[in-house]
């Protein structure tokens, strides 16, 4: 009854969304929805919506939305107006209460053997809910610290490796017309995902290991507040973000010296700031002291498809198929041509040594990536309240300490309404 009460409060709330998402004209096909990706990275989902289109009786409809209304609204929108699609694309930050609350179809029983062994058992462990399967993993995106080389060479400076070193880098990179370091201020989904592995190195978590409780009121998530809190308070970081976090274009054109951001970052520069490759470098987010162990995030979309839909074996198979064919060839494309990131697929490095023995993808094959751990999902009340402390830290002159104990009554009081 719980759960049903919570399913039937969630359609409540997306009904009232004002958006209404416009019907696909076609009858009998699969709706296939993404947001908008770039112009050089759309061929892909043409071609295989073609190849697909051409084997296959069922055909299927490709939708784009802008980024956005998608990540806010299409989906939910869609589902409570009787318009859902078949296959969708979900991010980290969505995807528990899409399996929580029955509307992603368990795909465990269509994954072909081969597939279930290639794919990394973190990914898997990102993804499974009770045992069930509720997506498809193709993409792992890293995140590590970019850096300018010229401008620390220029300033004396070793690549930090600590966290009272890259406060000092940080001071000392800073100017007039420069912040030593870029980091997420935006309150949301994606400043909790850079934040993480600064949470985790310190020696803290969100939550206990059997979800049911708050593990955030400790000293060790203070320290990693206390960073994000000294680094924006004293200007050495930029006390904004310039509206598209991921790509923030004061790097490349040197108004920020170093930049904690994720792989995709690489292929965004190589098309669009080619004249600073040269000065580029790349690190693991340095750790809290001196030989403690390094850990990073990764996230990455995933394929889900949606309970309800009345092709679900096909539905299923349209997922699978497009990243996780036997042949991984397009599971490598889209991490090799069409973006910088890594496939969750382990054949994919092993068939690709060329690739991964170029900078900076040998950094993150053998460097970053084992050190990574996936990025959690959790109810949208508990990442709420990641983002109320990291920003209470920035902007509100809190204490880690207090920030901290702040958050874990939040947390464990959403947790008694569960």
């Amino acid at each position: 009854m719980k759960r049903f009460g919570m399913l039937f409060s969630m359609v409540v709330v997306l009904l009232a969304v004002i958006s209404i998402v416009p019907a696909v004209a076609q009858d009998d096909a699969l709706k296939f929805w993404t947001f908008e990706y770039a112009d050089p990275v759309d061929p892909f989902f043409v071609e295989y919506v073609e190849e697909w289109n051409a084997a296959n009786d069922l055909q299927v409809v490709r939708q784009e939305f802008p980024w956005a209304q998608y990540t806010g609204e299409i989906l939910t929108t869609g589902i409570a107006t009787g318009e859902a699609p078949d296959v969708f694309f979900i991010s980290p930050g969505d995807w528990r209460r899409y399996a929580e609350s029955g509307l992603a179809l368990p795909l465990q029983d269509y994954i072909p053997e081969y597939l279930r062994e290639d794919v990394l058992p973190a990914s898997w462990d990102a993804v499974t809910l009770n045992d069930n399967v509720y997506s498809l993993p193709f993409e792992m995106e890293p995140v590590v610290l970019w850096y300018n080389k010229e401008m620390l060479a220029d300033a004396g400076l070793e690549v930090p490796t600590t966290w009272d070193e890259l406060l000092a880098a940080s001071e000392a990179l800073t100017t007039e017309d420069r912040y030593g370091i870029l980091l997420p201020t935006n309150p949301d989904y994606y400043q909790n995902f850079v934040f993480y592995p600064f949470l985790w190195m310190a020696g803290a978590d969100v939550m206990n290991d059997d979800f049911s409780a708050a593990a955030v009121n400790t000293p060790e998530t203070a320290r990693a507040l206390d960073l994000w809190g000294t680094l924006v308070r004293e200007g050495y970081a930029a006390p904004t973000s310039t509206g598209n976090d991921p790509t923030d274009e004061r790097f490349p054109t040197e108004q920020g010296a170093m930049f904690v951001s994720g792989y995709w970052v690489y292929g965004w520069i190589e098309a669009n700031y080619p004249e600073f490759l040269d000065k580029l470098g790349v690190a693991s987010i340095p750790a809290p002291d001196e030989g403690d162990a390094l850990q990073t995030v990764y996230g990455g979309w995933t394929v889900m498809v949606y309970s309800g839909t009345e092709h679900p074996e096909e539905a299923a198979r349209f997922a699978i198929e497009m990243f996780g064919a036997e042949d991984n060839t397009r599971a490598g494309e889209w991490g090799m041509v069409y973006n910088t990131k890594m496939s969750p697929r382990g054949s994919v490095i092993v068939d690709n040594p060329e690739f991964y023995s170029q900078f900076p993808h040998d950094v993150f094959a053998n460097d970053i990536f084992p050190s990574a751990r996936p990025e959690p999902s959790y109810p949208p009340e508990i990442g709420q309240s990641v983002w109320e402390a990291v920003q209470d830290v920035m902007f509100n002159g809190v204490s880690g300490a207090d920030a901290a104990a702040a958050w874990a009554d939040k947390i464990d009081s959403y947790l008694l309404t569960r």
